[in-house]
């Protein structure tokens, strides 16, 4: 090779190169060419010195190299790279030769693909933030109770699945107004926005779940919209954000009033657990139950005491006087007991109704009935049948299977 002639040779030809005369050769070698390039890579163990130079390395998924970035380079970047970041960039090759490996002089770099939404994401973050609209103090607190429970999502995604499946378990006497939107793609932001206001206006929704699956920075974009983020934002019902996996992270997630890991775990923060409720109800009738019974035993005890007392052995002359302080007493211990017991009775009512309520069974019993389709999904909709198909009907006691003749609108 001609390139061979860069090395000079010690004058001895007998001895050998030395490791640094080596390294100059290779550097001869290297920058005698022009060696401006232009790479697109991964950023990898990204590392600032002092200095204000940067060090890290450039990778795809079968290679690396190293790289350096002056700091007067680093200086003039409009963005802040970190690991994980797609950039291009035009560098030149060189020769580290105190170690003895080739790198990346990097002139010039901008973020390419995820990096670039990713910046748009930290800059809408940081302008949305300056707003208020992610602060603590305008979250909505969830509601108690759950009649109607809004979804946002699309209904051909396995997310619609895991909610109702979770909601059908935990509260069966729930109701699901679902509204189907794009969860990516052009029209996807504007779907979602237009779909919380209508949630709004209709209002019969207590809660919105607005969900979808994982995905990469470039499917969850609809949820780092900015009219996603206001929608949410201008919602009057509390909104769950259940987007993408646990490690997910949008814009709607900060702007919500309560971030879900998946949508699964959406419906059980939504949704309480009727089986759980009614063990609470049930242990609250027992600690009144104990209540009571220690107290008419308190009232039993002193009035016991109060009979054997030492005033009750005096002389014949206090008796009457004892007597009449007996009678005394006995009525404002009879009428502490009925207003206390009348007390703990309206109580009792109240919470033996908030239970009742909650029943399923109760409404069933006042002759309505559940109609529900071969796979068990309840049927709100006379649209959702056609003629032919089979059905069950869910009584207060028992059931019937029914074939549908024919079907109306009203």
């Amino acid at each position: 090779m001609s390139n061979l002639s860069i090395f000079s040779p010690p004058s001895n030809c007998e001895r050998p190169y030395t490791v640094s005369e080596i390294n100059d050769g290779v550097t001869a070698i290297i920058e005698s060419h022009n060696t401006l390039i232009w790479i697109e890579g991964e950023i990898s163990n990204w590392k600032s010195a002092s200095s204000g130079h940067c060090y890290f390395k450039l990778k795809d998924s079968e290679s690396q190299i190293p790289a350096v970035l002056w700091g007067t380079t680093f200086s003039k970047l409009s963005f802040i790279p970190e690991d994980g970041m797609a950039v291009t960039a035009i560098c030149s090759l060189r020769v580290y030769r105190k170690a003895g490996y080739y790198q990346l002089e990097v002139h010039q770099m901008k973020p390419a693909g995820d990096g670039a939404l990713y910046l748009a994401f930290e800059k809408l973050k940081k302008k949305l933030e300056a707003e208020g609209l992610f602060d603590t103090s305008h979250k909505k607190k969830l509601p108690e109770t759950v009649e109607t429970l809004g979804i946002i999502t699309s209904k051909a995604g396995a997310v619609l699945h895991d909610i109702i499946k979770v909601a059908s378990s935990r509260a069966p006497q729930t109701d699901i107004l679902l509204r189907s939107v794009s969860v990516q793609g052009a029209n996807a932001a504007k779907e979602i926005a237009v779909a919380i206001a209508d949630m709004n206006e209709y209002g019969i929704a207590d809660i919105i779940i607005l969900g979808r699956g994982g995905g990469s920075i470039e499917d969850l974009c609809a949820f780092n919209d900015e009219i996603v983020v206001r929608a949410i934002y201008n919602s009057e019902i509390p909104v769950i954000s259940a987007v993408g996996h646990e490690t997910d992270f949008t814009l709607s997630d900060f702007v919500a009033d309560v971030r879900a890991p998946t949508p699964s775990a959406a419906a059980e923060i939504a949704l309480p657990d009727t089986v759980e409720t009614k063990r609470y109800f049930n242990e609250l009738i027992k600690r009144f139950s104990a209540s009571a019974n220690n107290f008419f035993q308190s009232v039993y005890n002193r009035y016991n005491s109060f009979l054997h007392s030492y005033a009750m052995r005096k002389p014949l002359q206090m008796l009457a006087d004892a007597r009449q302080d007996i009678d005394s007493i006995n009525g404002r211990v009879t009428g502490a007991i009925c207003d206390v017991l009348r007390k703990k009775m309206d109580m009792f009512s109240m919470k033996a109704a908030q239970l009742h309520a909650l029943n399923p069974l109760a409404v069933l019993s006042r002759g309505y009935s559940v109609v529900t389709d071969s796979y068990g999904v309840t049927i709100r909709d006379s649209s959702k049948l056609h003629k032919g198909d089979t059905v069950t009907i869910k009584f207060y006691s028992g059931s019937a299977s029914a074939v549908i003749s024919n079907t109306t609108k009203k």
